[in-house]
This record gives structure tokens, sequence and C-alpha cells, in this order.
């Protein structure tokens, strides 16, 4: 179970360093990938963008691999190379475009930043889509380090990423704060580690993964309540 924390805070000087997952939680995700799969749809002519990002839950691939548009055109009678590829063009670059950084998420990084707290991304996004991620939300240039599972080797849950980014921050798991939207990939590792925990319940889409976790995490339910748990103030 996660405990919203209203009142009680944590103060941003109990850490020296703090790990942000990025999608749904620096940046929302979700509606961005949405958009891109209309835009699909309408560039095809015909679909239904629910059916076609369902396409990208199932597990068959990666959730971000364009191998979903293809089984999709072709599960709905849409064939050829020059169709697939120009999908798959106009889903990422919609993806990109729409991608924009949670209300209140840049003053909350940029007031850890100058306040010398050291900052770092985990996430199972690729190095290219992270930073394009970042640079798009105006967040690229407050991170130290971006670990993506194409430098660490695995991806979350496995703790591989997060004890990388503990190593590039040169710091230990008692001094580091996880901040991040995914019970099961984000707060359940970083706590296994001995890190502190804010669930970014506000970008969370697994909500029966949430009802099903037995641990006890701080959660911020809107963004804003990241600077009134980390800063102790309400977001500008």
């Amino acid at each position: 179970m996660t405990v919203i924390m209203q009142d009680l805070l944590i103060r941003a000087e109990a850490f020296d360093s703090v790990l942000f997952d990025l999608d749904n939680t620096l940046v929302e995700f979700i509606p961005a990938k949405k958009k891109a799969c209309a835009a699909v749809i309408e560039s095809i002519g015909c679909g239904d963008p629910d059916e076609l990002f369902s396409y990208f839950l199932r597990r068959k691939y990666g959730f971000e691999d364009c191998a979903n548009i293809f089984d999709y055109l072709s599960d709905n009678g849409v064939a050829g190379s020059a169709t697939y590829l120009n999908a798959c063009t106009t889903y990422e670059a919609v993806k990109l475009a729409s991608i924009e950084p949670y209300p209140g998420i840049r003053d909350v990084v940029s007031s850890l930043s100058s306040g010398g707290v050291k900052l770092a991304v985990v996430t199972d996004a690729d190095s290219d889509h992270a930073w394009e991620r970042l640079g798009k939300a105006g967040l690229d240039g407050f991170f130290e380090a971006v670990i993506t599972p194409d430098i660490s080797g695995s991806r979350k849950p496995d703790p591989d990423s997060f004890l990388m980014a503990l190593d590039s921050l040169r710091t230990k798991p008692i001094h580091a704060l996880t901040i991040g939207d995914s019970i099961r990939r984000d707060i359940a590792p970083a706590q296994k580690l001995g890190m502190c925990t804010i669930h970014a319940a506000y970008g969370d889409w697994h909500p029966d993964e949430t009802k099903e976790a037995a641990l006890w995490t701080l959660s911020a339910e809107k963004p804003d309540h990241l600077h009134r748990l980390l800063l102790g103030e309400k977001s500008r």
C-alpha cells in the first residue's frame, strides 16, 4: 500500500541524490503515445487508435517497438513497406512532438539541481529516445547521468540501472531517493537497495499493480506534491 503524505515532508537536504524515472514521471508519455497512434491511423486512413495502442501492450515486442505497428497493419490488411515506414516515421515524430513535462516538474528539478542535489534518470527507454524526450521537455541540462538498458545491460526492475546511477553520482542508497510511477519497476527495486522512495502516482497507469503492492512508500498524487514533499513549498 502507499502512503499519501500531505503534512509530513521529506526535505531535499536529507539526501544528496535523487533518481527519477522518465516516462510518466518527468514527462507525460502515455498521452503522447496515444496521440502518435491517432496520427498513424489518420495517415493510413483506417483503423482505431485505441486498438493500435493495445498492440503495444501485448509484450510480444518492446513497449516502444515499431514492430507492433507492423503487426497492426498486417492484421488489418494494410500492406506495403512504404506505408509501414511512413507509419513509423509519423508515429515517432508525433510522439516526440507531443512530449511535455508535467506541470511544475521543471521547477522541481531546477530547484533540486541549484540546491546541490545530484540528479540522475533511470529509464527503460533507449538512450536516443531518453535524451530526445529530456530535450523536448527542457530538462536535459539538469542530470549528471541518464541510465538506460543499452548502457546498463538490463531493464527495470533488475537493480543494475539503479546501481549504475548510484555509482555515477558517487553516492550510496541510504543517501539517495528514487521517484517513479511504477510500483513494480521503480519503487520496489529501489527499496530493496535501501533507498527511500516517492511513488509518482499522478503518472501511474497500472492501478491494479499499485493496489496489489505490499509495501509502504510516500506518494505524490499530483506533480506539484513533489514540491511540498521535496522542497517544503507549493509549486510556483
